[in-house]
């Protein structure tokens, strides 16, 4: 009994860290961006695509997961050089326009790739067992990339002269500006960044679960529900947060109703903003429009 909750812990925190990745994205775009880019889900199901296209040419998996990474970083350059570069004193434009570039974006990959699921063979292929318990190699790398990248992504905001000029932009855009701190590239940087990582989620979830055109829009509500959860712009909130959702779809699945994952998840999202609305660890309201 006890083995099988273990089992169900580990294989909770290898989908954990692709919505940690996913939720660090959104926090920081849209908690310190101040850009809700509804299209995020998209840019990591083009990751996912990207992935299996240059693994299906006989591409080494990791690789493909770099590559899909800075693929969906110039994605992501792109939307904010052509898009999202405009509506930074309208939030609700962005948002409409990211929910247009979404669609247009599936409608992209269908028409190359078709609307089937598509997956890959478990690249590393190995089975770990330790007290009893099976680990699969392939979710421990994915565990261990999301651990590296949430160290780098935590250092970077908290320690590094950037992060803290970003910080400053967030609290007040026009006095940072006054001060010398290029707003504007700062905000392109955050946006590469989070697509970059949305790129990588999509490469890790490939190698654990068929994805298709649509997943974008599934996971999607997953990675704001994350940030939310743990507090806009808190990449320790995003972490907190996909654990939280991690755990609760794991034993949803393994001792409630799998089918009601999703709801399960809401529920718990809906309960904590009701009783803590700034998230578990707080964090920004995001920039102010002008």
């Amino acid at each position: 009994m006890m083995d099988i909750f273990v089992q169900q812990l580990v294989n909770s925190l290898s989908v954990a860290s692709v919505t940690i990745l996913i939720g660090i994205g959104i926090t920081l775009i849209f908690g310190l961006a101040g850009i809700v880019n509804f299209a995020h889900g998209e840019f990591l199901m083009v990751g996912g695509m990207a992935t299996w296209f240059m693994v299906g040419t006989g591409m080494n998996f990791f690789v493909a997961l770099v590559l899909a990474g800075l693929l969906v970083g110039a994605l992501g350059f792109a939307a904010e050089r052509c898009l999202f570069r405009f509506t930074l004193n309208r939030p609700m434009n962005g948002f409409i326009m990211s929910i247009g570039l979404s669609v247009i974006l599936q409608h992209a990959v269908i028409r190359v790739f078709n609307e089937f699921q598509k997956s890959i063979t478990d690249p590393v292929g190995l089975v770990w067992t330790i007290g009893g318990v099976d680990i699969i190699a392939m979710r421990a790398i994915v565990v261990a990339v999301t651990a590296v990248i949430v160290a780098i992504t935590y250092f970077g905001i908290s320690r590094s002269r950037y992060g803290m000029a970003l910080r400053a932009s967030v609290s007040d855009r026009d006095t940072a500006e006054l001060m010398g701190i290029p707003v504007r590239r700062y905000v392109t940087g955050v946006f590469i960044y989070g697509s970059l990582l949305a790129g990588i989620g999509g490469a890790l979830m490939i190698s654990l679960f068929p994805i298709t055109p649509f997943t974008g829009s599934v996971i999607i509500i997953r990675g704001f529900a994350v940030s939310l959860i743990g507090g806009l712009g808190n990449v320790g909130g995003a972490v907190v947060g996909g654990l939280v959702l991690g755990l609760v779809d794991g034993l949803s699945a393994g001792y409630g109703y799998p089918e009601w994952t999703d709801a399960y998840s809401l529920v718990v999202m809906i309960l904590i903003l009701v009783l803590r609305p700034q998230g578990l660890l707080g964090g920004t309201l995001g920039p102010k429009a002008s």
